[in-house]
Formats: structure tokens, sequence, C-alpha cells
């Protein structure tokens, strides 16, 4: 019957009902496992034409506000259609919108829009660090701690064997800060051994970063837009940590300043990108530029996946999507799950997030050499 609805009825696959459910969500909830991984199925196959057709609409040159005038036309001529028609059925007109009543963007979904608006930090009555955007949507929460610990312990976990190696082969043990640094010989290597290039997209409350230092980077590149953000990093003394540096400014200005030789080109031994207000497309964009930023297969890149993190059917869906979009450009992605407090991830918040998603997918990249 499913089959049948969505090949022949036009059935959607990720409509929901007035409590937020879609058919997958229902059928998870009564054991129904085919219907589940048909309707999951069905979402990655759509996810995935939709990709490809926004990535040929591009290359034809065809932008978004093309495609968005061209949806409002359509509305419009719908609308002025239905109001001929109740006019000859003897109904009250409906009066037209005023062409200036253009719809509000939101924070949470227009990322100019994000980046113009203010930015509140405060802490909760369980003590909880909360970074919160003029809606009341958290951009970034205490309850991420777990998450982004076991995140920066899954980047730098090649670097720390490598570098522990290095130090037993000197001296049998790791090196105290306060040891003298060894002679170098003439067939010693240079310090390719011991440096650690990291970058974070998006800083947030600085919790990745906070765990990144203890790895104790040479290179510790932050890459933020927001003025409220960058003013607040400031303020907790990041600008003064060793070896961190910031851009100020999106991860596609950075991409220009490259371009542009106005920044230096740096290879990475571990990526993250947490970025707000963005969409799924872009994060993909992202996945494009990876190959040149990590420096070999010993690299590693993580993402927060919170996508589609109202449903458990979303969430499964996207994990599939963005895992076979990294093999697309050459990466191999392994998935870690790390068990969250829902409570921590509702609390004082408009727009509940996780609920009944199940535990976090900690996604974990590197290059298929």
């Amino acid at each position: 019957m499913c089959n049948f609805l969505l090949r022949k009825g036009n059935a959607v696959w990720n409509l929901v009902d007035n409590l937020g459910l879609t058919a997958a969500d229902l059928a998870w909830s009564l054991n129904a496992a085919d219907v589940y991984e048909l309707l999951q199925a069905e979402g990655v196959r759509a996810e995935m034409i939709r990709a490809a057709l926004e990535a040929a609409a591009e290359l034809n040159g065809q932008s978004d506000d093309e495609d968005d005038e061209m949806d409002q036309a359509d509305v419009e001529m719908d609308e002025a259609d239905a109001e001929e028609k109740e006019a000859e059925a003897g109904a009250a007109e409906v009066p037209a919108a005023a062409a200036d009543d253009e719809p509000k963007l939101s924070t949470a979904s227009d990322n100019a829009t994000f980046l113009a608006s203010k930015i509140i930090y405060r802490v909760d009555e369980r003590g909880q660090e909360i970074a919160e955007d003029a809606e009341g949507n958290g951009v970034m929460m205490g309850w991420e701690r777990p998450i982004m610990e076991q995140t920066a312990r899954r980047l730098c976990e090649a670097y720390e064997w490598r570098r522990t190696a290095t130090a037993r082969t000197k001296g049998g043990a790791l090196k105290r800060d306060d040891a003298p640094e060894p002679e170098k010989g003439a067939d010693d290597d240079e310090d390719d051994d011991e440096e650690l290039v990291v970058v974070n997209v998006g800083f947030g409350l600085g919790i990745i970063d906070s765990y990144l230092q203890e790895y104790h980077p040479t290179t510790h590149l932050i890459i933020e837009p927001h003025p409220d953000v960058l003013a607040h990093a400031k303020e907790t003394g990041w600008f003064a940590k060793p070896g961190v540096r910031f851009f100020e400014g999106t991860w596609q200005d950075y991409l220009q300043a490259l371009e542009d030789e106005r920044e230096p080109y740096l290879c990475f031994d571990a990526v993250y990108f947490d970025t707000y207000s963005e969409h799924y497309k872009d994060l993909r964009a992202f996945f494009d530029v990876l190959p040149n930023w990590l420096r070999s297969d010993a690299s590693r890149f993580s993402f927060f996946h919170g996508l589609g993190a109202t449903s458990r059917c979303f969430y499964d869906v996207y994990t599939t999507v963005s895992e076979l979009h990294l093999r697309d450009m050459g990466l191999l992605t392994e998935w870690e799950e790390v068990d969250l407090d829902n409570a921590w991830v509702w609390d004082g918040l408009e727009k509940r997030y996780w609920g009944d998603v199940g535990p976090y997918r900690l996604p974990v990249s590197r290059l298929e050499m």
C-alpha cells in the first residue's frame, strides 16, 4: 500500500500530521520495520534527487532568487484564479495582499537575518550555558559538551597516537611540558610529527575549541562571522590563547580570502563544521572543499549532525544522504553514537530539538586512499 501511494498517489514521504509525526514515525511506533525502511529509502531517494537538481540548476546559472521569483509568480497566479472563481460564484472577494507584504525572514533559517540579529548569552536554572538567537532558538547549548568532547577526541586521535609514538621513540616516555627539547640529528624529521593544525567553522560557545585546545594544536583557526559571538570570544580570552587565530567572516569569505591570497593556505589535521542558520546544501558545498583542506588520510573531518533532528526518520535519512555525499568526495565516514539527556536539550527554548530521535550520531570522515 505504501508503494502504491508513493508511486501512484503522489504521497509525500516527509509530510507531518498535527502532532508533527511522519508516516515513518508512526510505522516505527507500530514496530512496522519493513514500512519504516521503505519510507526511509524513499526519503533518501528524494533527497539525493533534489540535491542533484539543485546542483544542475546552479550549473545552469539559475539562482535561488530566480527559483523564488518563479514560485512566487505561481502562487500569485493561483491566488488570482481562486479569487476569480469565488467572484463568479458570488462569494466574497478575498482582498489581495499588499505588494510589500513579504513574509518575515527567520533567524533560524536565513543566514543574513541571523548575522544581523542579536545573540543572547545566558545561564539557565541548571547552570547550563546557552547562546540564544533573537527568536529564542538555541545557537549552542551546554548539553552539547559530551558530543564535543568525543568529537575532539576522534578528530585528534591519529595525531595523539603519532605524538605518543614519537615521544616514546625519542625518550621512552611522553615529554613533560618543562622538559628540555631533544637535540635534532641530521636524520631526524622536522616538526611535522609534532605539528597539529586544526580548524573549527562556527565558534558558538567555544565548547569544541576548549576540547581541541587540550591537544595543544600548533595552529588553531576559528572561522566565525557573527559580531556578538566574536565579542563574546574576546571577552572570554579566546583571542589570547596560544596558537588560536580567528578569521572574522563566513567560511565562504575564508574561501574567497584564500583565492585572493589574503589568507595563507593551510592543510589541516582536524576539521570541524558547526554553523548556524545554514542549510544542508551549504554543508554539502563545504564537503566539496574538504579534499583540499585535509593534509592526508590521517586527517579527520566531523560536523555537528543535527540534520533532521526533529524526527527519527528525517535523522536516519540525512545520516545516509550525508554519508553518500561525503563518499562522492572520496571520504569514508564512520558513525559513533552518543547518548543524550533530552531534558537538557529542550529546557527554556522555543524550538524543541531531538525529542525521541534517539542517540546523537557522531560522524568521523577521512580521505579514502
